[in-house]
């Protein structure tokens, strides 16, 4: 896949070539069962470290040189190994370094670890060198393993060191900053093995995790309550201090004072030293077995064991266990320490990651990647170059954006990805006759009047003509939203004549279920689109935020605020056509029974700058859209009746799909857009050709990078200039895909959005032209002056995945803030039926921006 159109770029990136794979090395593989007292083994963390005991204690011989195990149920081993079994073997491995007296009964830290050969052929690198090579054009199974095989080979050494997530690994010794609460952030390195033509390289990037800090529990405790005096600890059950707590705790592991030993929370106690167990309390059992006097037998203890074998250890004898990763979502407190700590600028994030390579940060003065001395690369016989890879890509040609009449008017052209509505009309301007105003603020009349002029003013430089508000009440609270809503409508009706087109509420500053009733009603009940502003913003309102909360305002009410135009959406306007963005949003980690919703947003004008949304309900987690020949369907069809035209091409970008999931999700999805068309074409008798289809997956979970060379080959903030495109170089060459870095830097190292494309009729070699388009598109979202990571409508169809939560009944506690047990099945028929779609009235009305 060849390109040519931009200013060519040289830039390094943060790949890492694989100089020497394996030559004649070939890899048996093996199922790995760990089990304990008649149980399964599932904590990944806990099955490497039994796993590591059968390779360095039970069995050092067998185990030489040394096997590779995924940490779930899948060994790698360079030599087919003598099991006793000839193809399985189980083998008792002792946790404990106490020795074991002969012919005692089996002691509490024996577990059992069952090997068994997989009937596969040995996995060799042949098939993987012919991939690169380009003498083998598909990603095959054999491919896929080789990948895996590598992967875990360069992943090993150190995951086996330090706290993981399998993808990455974390280290004091790399970065480490307090955040409060009982938690700190710690800095790591992501690895990725990825193919390309001619070579395979590693892609590492700097990453963060949330730990557990390395405290007395009691510390951590009050922490997380804000507290200083341990009596704060003195809880009743059912206090929300309490449950605070039980949440934060659970399955977080402590050392003992009293003795050696690692237990799981289970639960929390409240009163733990006078808990009753035996005929004793806690408290009388520490002094007399352990000489341990507490010091407040008052406050909460933890609960560990089985649910037969319960056991209660008083907080001040519990000491948080190191090297614990937090995986819940992150306090919003603590969000902008986050940002803080994990953004970089580019020349700062490759130093570290160069750093990560090279440095010797350790105690045992090594690097924290260490690839000179693993024993796992050693034994593959595979070397990493310490030197980032070069690759040449292009700086594209920026799209002009229209104003007002483009007949008429000068286009502008964006800097450094943004640009000044200042002395510009929108392209489309709506008016805004019929409107009132809700209050749940503390901020006087005063403030508002003020808000509301110059709000007034700037619509009206930007060519929209808006009436002052015809109704403004106070509301009190979210119980409240409905009545008030109706009360407001009630009012404007009263005065205009007519139904609000829009309301505009004033919030607190924090303020989610205001917020979320809000946008309910407005949405789903009554039909008119709602802005939303927050007290702490219009306090200081001035034009430039006025004219953006205008642009949404247009928006909302069907107008167009800008054209932008490049020659590759030209060519697309000479006849009818469809762009397409599609998403699917899950539960937030921990809900187990509540669904994912699908969006699709789709144009029907004729330069793909309005848009329609609609949404669908599926199981949670689900990444294929269910529904998607029923969305597509009734999109072609609205389309064809606001055109009075079938669409000659539909250009379809796809959010959210995993490398993992394009052949299979990917393949089906296209099935079911292309089964859409032959049902309308079909059921509508339509008599021109069917349309063609350029399907295109947009993906932002990657760990690519890119870095201009030198500071003056930036933009300001260091990063790669808006409209960088690589397609060579760090491409897989199973796909058509490139790179494509649309928006200016703010802060840290800009992520490029990855595009594969999995079918394509319209561009088929050239792709020029999708480049282009791709990053005219990123410069078409309403409610911005600047170029955005993704196109458009992409943005629209994530935004409304994330609004799904307005259109379902408030009593299914859809994104509550608890988390779900597993103890009621899901009842998807059930979710549906609680669910309603947006109003008729705010169709062709982009009301989610």
């Amino acid at each position: 896949m060849s390109s040519r159109r931009g200013v060519p770029q040289q830039v390094l990136t943060n790949s890492f070539v694989i100089s020497k794979l394996p030559a004649k090395t070939q890899y048996f593989q093996y199922e790995v069962a760990i089990s304990g007292g008649g149980r399964d083994v599932k904590n990944a963390r806990r099955r490497i470290e039994v796993f590591e005991r059968l390779q360095n204690h039970t069995d050092p011989r067998l185990f030489t040189p040394r096997c590779i195990f995924d940490g779930a149920v899948i060994m790698y081993s360079s030599r087919e190994l003598p099991l006793s079994g000839r193809d399985s073997q189980t083998f008792e491995v002792n946790m404990s370094d106490k020795p074991r007296t002969d012919g005692s009964a089996p002691t509490r830290g024996i577990l059992q670890v069952s090997l068994k050969k997989v009937a596969a052929e040995p996995i060799d690198f042949n098939g993987l060198q012919a991939f690169i090579d380009g003498k083998q054009t598909k990603q095959t199974p054999q491919v896929l393993t080789a990948i895996n095989v590598l992967q875990l080979i360069i992943r090993q050494g150190p995951n086996l060191k330090y706290p993981n997530n399998t993808r990455a690994f974390f280290t004091k010794d790399a970065g480490i900053q307090t955040l409060g609460g009982g938690l700190e952030l710690w800095r790591g390195y992501f690895q990725s093995v990825r193919p390309t033509i001619g070579k395979v390289l590693v892609n590492i990037d700097v990453s963060t995790a949330v730990m557990f800090k390395q405290d007395s529990f009691q510390n951590t405790a009050l922490a997380v309550l804000k507290q200083r005096d341990a009596r704060a600890l003195d809880l009743r059950a059912e206090s929300p201090q309490f449950r605070q707590l039980k949440s934060f705790f659970k399955g977080v592991s402590v050392t003992l004072v009293h003795r050696p030993g690692l237990k799981k929370i289970r639960g929390l106690v409240p009163n733990a030293g006078n808990f009753e167990f035996e005929n004793t309390t806690v408290k009388e059992y520490f002094e007399k077995t352990w000489n341990r006097r507490l010091s407040y037998p008052n406050i909460i203890g933890i609960q560990v064991g089985s649910k037969d074998r319960d056991e209660v250890i008083p907080a001040e004898m519990c000491n948080i266990a190191p090297d614990q990763r937090y995986t819940r979502k992150l306090p919003p407190e603590f969000s902008p320490s986050m940002v803080k700590f994990s953004s970089k600028n580019p020349q700062d994030r490759l130093a570290l990651i160069s750093a990560g390579i090279n440095n010797s940060i350790t105690a045992d003065q090594r690097s924290a990647l260490d690839y000179q001395n693993s024993p796992f690369l050693q034994d593959a016989g595979i070397t990493v170059s310490p030197d980032p890879i070069l690759v040449t890509g292009r700086v594209l040609p920026t799209p002009k954006i229209h104003y007002g009449n483009p007949a008429s008017s000068r286009p502008v052209q964006p800097r450094n990805g943004s640009w000044n509505v200042i002395d510009q009309t929108f392209h489309e301007p709506k008016s805004l006759s019929s409107w009132g105003i809700l209050n749940y603020s503390r901020v006087n009349d005063q403030t508002i009047n003020r808000f509301i002029n110059t709000l007034l003013n700037a619509c009206k430089k930007l060519g929209m003509d808006v009436s002052p508000p015809a109704a403004s009440q106070s509301g009190s609270g979210a119980s409240s939203v409905v009545n008030d809503m109706r009360s407001l409508k009630h009012s404007v009706h009263g005065k205009i004549g007519k139904d609000p087109e829009m309301v505009l509420a004033i919030l607190p500053t924090s303020s989610t279920d205001i917020y979320h009733a809000i946008k309910s009603f407005g949405d789903v009940i009554a039909g008119f689109p709602t802005q939303c502003v927050r007290e702490n913003k219009i306090e200081r309102a001035n034009d430039q935020y006025c004219a953006n909360l205008g642009m949404k305002i247009n928006a909302k009410l069907g107008g167009v605020n800008s054209l932008p135009r490049s020659g590759a959406l030209e060519k697309l306007t000479s006849a009818p056509f469809m762009v397409i963005g599609a998403d699917v949003g899950h539960p937030a980690p921990g809900m187990v029974n509540q669904p994912s919703v699908a969006s699709l947003v789709y144009s029907f004008d004729r330069y793909a700058v309005r848009y329609e949304a609609m949404m669908s309900v599926q199981h949670p987690r689900q990444e294929k859209i269910d529904e998607l020949r029923k969305l597509v369907y009734r999109a072609i069809e609205e389309f064809g009746d606001r055109n009075r035209a079938a669409p000659v091409r539909i250009i379809f970008f796809r959010d959210g799909l995993s490398e993992g999931e394009y052949a299979l999700t990917g393949k089906e999805e296209i099935e079911d857009i292309t089964g859409a068309i032959d049902d309308i074409w079909r059921d509508k008798n339509v008599k021109s050709g069917k349309p063609e289809l350029t399907f295109i997956v947009v993906g932002k979970r990657h760990h690519v990078r890119f870095f201009p060379k030198n500071r003056n080959e930036g933009d300001r903030s260091g990063n790669c200039p808006p409209g960088f495109v690589a397609d060579q170089g760090v491409g897989n060459p199973a796909v058509r895909d490139f790179y494509l870095q649309s928006h200016g830097g703010l802060l840290g190292t800009s992520r490029p959005s990855h595009y594969i494309t999995l079918r394509d009729d319209i561009y088929k070699h050239n792709v020029d032209d999708l480049q282009e388009l791709a990053f005219t598109l990123c410069h078409a979202y309403a409610r911005a002056t600047r170029s955005v990571s993704i196109p458009a409508p992409v943005y629209y169809a994530d935004i409304v995945c994330a609004r799904g939560a307005f259109h379902f009944n408030p009593a299914m506690g859809f994104d509550a803030a608890t988390i779900s047990s597993n103890d009621d099945a899901f009842d998807l028929e059930r979710w549906r039926k609680n669910f309603k779609d947006k109003h008729v009235n705010l169709s062709k009305k982009m009301n989610f921006m």
